[in-house]
């Protein structure tokens, strides 16, 4: 290796560490002042600290509910749609970051489900999305909306978080009544449903991940293939033909 290329790489390690740096910086300095830094923190922060806290994938119209609820920050739906091709482009740029905001996977097609975010620092196995996925996240989110609820006072909006909270528990196949939050009752109901879909779920995805992981490459390990997996019929068991 030449003197100039082990100076190139020593600036991208520290380009790369400096990055990880500043987000650790914003973030903390969010939680120390909420109420001053709120709209200054980027919204790819915000978005990345909330998938590192519930630890699962969420959809983009829980996040802008509880973006509001928690921060008092309200996100325009057409936000999103930007966010994700801002995040895209500057993955292919090759700027350094420390992790970007990606999305999840369709597990037969490997096409992006772009209503659902995720991190890429997740194991892809995390960021695929099998047949059952999508109850499992739901029920994933609310589990960790309702547990949120528990400290609602803590949030800006501690009103909003609680209705929020409920209207997961609705969806969930709950008994809500106006007004009353049980959210012990609610948290062990939705662990019950969860129990009975979570390991089917983790196969499913494990199969899919492994599949995914040769017929995908780079960009597409985070952001899909364009426009799904589509190959003659019989050349890989994963793959779906033209015709399907």
């Amino acid at each position: 290796m030449s003197d100039l290329e082990r100076l190139r790489n020593e600036e991208a390690e520290l380009e790369l560490k400096l990055a990880k740096l500043r987000e650790q910086r914003i973030v903390e300095e969010q939680k120390a002042r909420p109420e001053v830094l709120k709209s200054r923190v980027p919204l790819r922060i915000i978005v990345l600290s909330q998938l590192l806290d519930a630890g699962t994938a969420l959809n983009s119209l829980l996040l802008s509910r509880l973006i509001q609820a928690r921060l008092s920050k309200k996100v325009p739906s057409t936000r999103f749609g930007t966010l994700s091709t801002d995040e895209e482009k500057s993955y292919l740029s090759r700027r350094p970051r420390p992790v970007y905001l990606c999305h999840c996977l369709s597990y037969d097609t490997g096409e992006p489900i772009k209503r659902y975010w995720a991190r890429s620092d997740w194991p892809l196995v995390d960021r695929v999305s099998g047949p059952i996925s999508g109850r499992v996240h739901f029920l994933k989110s609310a589990y960790w909306t309702i547990s949120l609820a528990k400290h609602a006072d803590e949030a800006a909006e501690p009103d909003l978080l609680r209705f929020v909270a409920a209207d997961q528990a609705r969806d969930a196949g709950l008994s809500v009544t106006r007004g009353e939050f049980p959210i012990g009752e609610w948290l062990s109901s939705i662990a019950d449903k969860l129990s009975k879909f979570e390991q089917e779920d983790l196969l499913q995805r494990q199969a899919a991940a492994e599949t995914l992981e040769t017929a995908l490459e780079g960009p597409q390990l985070l952001y899909g293939a364009r426009p799904g997996l589509v190959s003659l019929p019989g050349s890989s068991d994963g793959w779906r033909s033209a015709a399907s």
